[in-house]
């Protein structure tokens, strides 16, 4: 009699469990014919240039590394480096990225010393030569909490420093003994790195306002108010500069083409957006510095587009469909790139046509898509492509095809390096400055 019952129960349990999805899930009715994925990546068709990757320019030793990139006009262009990659000293500049702070500020150097902003607006000079701290200031007013909130940047010109701060603040600062010569509130909080060119400062503020200063007393001499957009939750690129010409990316995603004696506005590129899922990646932010080259203008943000612009009136000579996470860098025809989706692309400037395109590797276990990897770069050293990662990596890859040549373990790095007789400086996460031959 036990038998049976237990027989009878499985009976009727055995309807119930097929129809959840214990042994099979219910995917509901199919429908017949051709699927169509309605998010399709449009860079998967972007035209592939007819020729090769030419001959690139011979490197250059970089004797300083003053601005983003080395120069205003953002490319950092094809570097010398003599030596290898091992680490030869280590020192701190202070707070890191932590409890929701980030290091946006590039290193800067003349040469001879290195000068750091942390999270907490301390700003440290450091010998180039074996990592000695040689004198400290904070610039965040007394009345201000420096541990809440973090941005500004640097840049120098001689042997003076501008920094300007989260706090709204821009300074002249000896790169001697760190006094300041002249301080100016700008009234709004600044996002990044200052553009020095001829006698004036730009800087660019968090509601997309751009202010020119003058380079020596530090009087306002103009302010473009910039397209009204809402707050950036990330990096923002540094303004490029040339001659006369100012090219300055706005929170909203726009670029605008100012005056640099007067700011009057030469032209504006507003942004194209793409379909994303990737929070993120939807937005307009631009963390790629726009570079002023010969034949034009190099830009991209995020989510969107990555043109090639005329210096004249601003108008896309051509555009393709992928945006940038990282500043891109220049040599002859050849434009290296590292999109947002992290695939390292090889451009033609003459075309606006692929030459190549490799992704990086994007999570530490691939397989279950978990802890992933952030990529910064590319810049272009002795012939190969260097990109570095959160995750403490360093990779080589070839310029004719993009394939990985070498890859070994360094600190976890904040942003891309920089470069200066001989040594590679890497800011790390945890806002130590690493230098390695």
């Amino acid at each position: 009699m036990k038998k049976r019952s237990a027989y009878i129960l499985i009976s009727l349990a055995l309807p119930l469990l097929a129809s959840c999805s214990l042994f099979e899930e219910d995917k509901g009715p199919v429908a017949k014919g051709t699927r169509i994925a309605l998010s399709a990546d449009p860079a998967a068709s972007i035209a592939i240039a007819d020729i090769s990757v030419p001959a690139l320019p011979s490197p250059n030793k970089k004797d300083s590394w003053m601005q983003v990139a080395a120069g205003p006009d953002r490319n950092s262009g094809h570097v010398s480096h003599a030596g290898g990659y091992n680490r030869q000293w280590s020192s701190s500049i202070g707070d890191g990225n932590e409890d929701g702070l980030t290091l946006v500020a590039q290193p800067v150097t003349d040469g001879t010393t290195i000068f750091a902003l942390d999270t907490e607006s301390m700003l440290t000079a450091t010998s180039l030569s074996n990592g000695a701290r040689k004198w400290e200031v904070e610039l965040a007013p007394e009345n201000e909490e420096a541990d809440e909130v973090s941005g500004g940047g640097l840049a120098m010109v001689g042997s003076t420093l501008i920094a300007s701060t989260i706090f709204g603040e821009v300074m002249s600062i000896s790169g001697v003994d760190g006094s300041i010569n002249w301080r100016t509130n700008i009234g709004i909080p600044l996002a990044n790195n200052p553009l020095l060119l001829g006698d004036f400062v730009v800087v660019q503020a968090l509601n997309g306002q751009a202010t020119a200063l003058d380079l020596q007393s530090g009087t306002v001499s103009w302010v473009e108010i910039g397209a009204p957009a809402g707050p950036s939750h990330d990096r923002i690129a540094a303004a490029a500069g040339q001659g006369d010409l100012v090219v300055h990316p706005g929170i909203g995603g726009e670029f605008v083409g100012l005056r640099l004696l007067d700011g009057g506005r030469r032209f504006i590129d507003f942004p194209t957006t793409r379909r994303s899922d990737s929070v993120l990646d939807a937005t307009t932010t631009i963390t790629a510095s726009p570079l002023i080259l010969p034949d034009g203008i190099l830009v991209a943000t995020r989510n969107g587009h990555t043109s090639l612009l005329s210096k004249d009136t601003g108008n896309r000579i051509w555009s393709l469909a992928f945006g940038l996470r990282d500043t891109p860098v220049v040599a002859g025809d050849v434009a290296f790139m590292l999109d947002s989706a992290q695939r390292l692309r090889a451009v033609s400037l003459s075309q606006g046509k692929l030459f190549w395109t490799k992704t990086m590797q994007r999570f530490e276990d691939e397989e279950d898509l978990e802890d992933p990897i952030n990529w910064f770069g590319p810049l272009l050293v002795d012939g190969r492509l260097l990109l570095v990662s959160d995750t403490g990596l360093l990779e080589l890859r070839d310029v004719n095809n993009g394939e990985s040549l070498s890859r070994q373990d360094i600190e976890e790095a904040a942003m891309a390096p920089i470069f200066v007789n001989g040594l590679m400086v890497l800011l790390s996460q945890n806002g130590n400055l690493v230098a390695y031959r």
